[in-house]
Formats: C-alpha cells, sequence, structure tokens
C-alpha cells in the first residue's frame, strides 16, 4: 500500500499536483537538484539526503514566484533571494542541518467526506553553538506563501 505521501486525494496518484511550493537544492560541486525537471519528471527528496554533507542551498519555490530558501553555509535563511538578516544570530554556527518537510492536513465530515486539505510547508535549519547547544530556526509557510518564524 503507498504512503501517505504518494497519495494526492484530491487528483488521483500524483502527489505532486496539489503541491503550491516544490524545492531544489544547489550542491558544492554546482548540481542542481529540482524536485520537478522540465521533462515532468519528480525527484525524490532522498536524492538531497543522500548528498546532505554537500547541501549549500535548499529553495522552496511557488507559482507566484515566492522563494524561501536555506543557505547552509552560513546558515541564514532568505525570502525571494534576500537573507533575513534579523535571523542571524552573533553566535557561531557548527553543525548546520537542513529541516524540511510538509504536513497535510485534511478536514472531513462525520461521514468520512473530505470537505478541506491544506499543507503547511516547514522549512528552517538547526546548528550546533560552540558550547554544544542544539538552537533552531523554522518557517511555517502556508500554501499562498504566508509565514511565521520559530526558533529557539
Amino acid at each position: 500500500m503507498p504512503n501517505s505521501i504518494d497519495i494526492n486525494i484530491n487528483s488521483g496518484n500524483n502527489s505532486m499536483d496539489s503541491l503550491s511550493f516544490h524545492w531544489n537544492a544547489i550542491f558544492k560541486d554546482g548540481i542542481h537538484i529540482f524536485q520537478i525537471d522540465n521533462d515532468g519528471i519528480e525527484h525524490k527528496f532522498k536524492e538531497v539526503q543522500d548528498k546532505l554533507n554537500d547541501l549549500v542551498y535548499f529553495n522552496l519555490t511557488n507559482n507566484n514566484g515566492k522563494m524561501f530558501s536555506v543557505n547552509l553555509t552560513n546558515g541564514l535563511i532568505g525570502y525571494n533571494r534576500l537573507e533575513f538578516p534579523y535571523i542571524e544570530t552573533k553566535e557561531k554556527k557548527q553543525n548546520i542541518r537542513l529541516i524540511h518537510f510538509r504536513r497535510h492536513r485534511v478536514t472531513l465530515t462525520e461521514a468520512g467526506k473530505e470537505i478541506g486539505h491544506d499543507i503547511t510547508f516547514f522549512l528552517g535549519l538547526q546548528w550546533t553553538t560552540i558550547d554544544n547547544k542544539n538552537r533552531n530556526i523554522i518557517l511555517q509557510i502556508d500554501q499562498n506563501g504566508d509565514f511565521i518564524i520559530d526558533g529557539k
């Protein structure tokens, strides 16, 4: 049985149809991997996970031109090619790691009929401070590109 990520209840079995944002990854060697390439082929996130040590940038972009990015070299998060200056902390970041996932929320009637389907994207980074404490900053992004910043 396919897992929930592989099933789109709105349009058959193409999980990408209902996504408002798609990712792309840029690596140290200059290679780009797009979630959906120009030929319409879907690349799995596993391809990024297999090369996490070489990941430099990870971006989420929608069709309206909104782009969120994580720079894993300097530990900054950006929006529409501008890095958020207020997210940068004065502490030195070590072992910077990508945070990326999405949550699907399906609203059902008591009879089990779907009446709503929302996807929220999460994008951020986690790092270790010099005194070995883990910190993170995460953007919670709705399907329209509105976002909330959370960190600890």
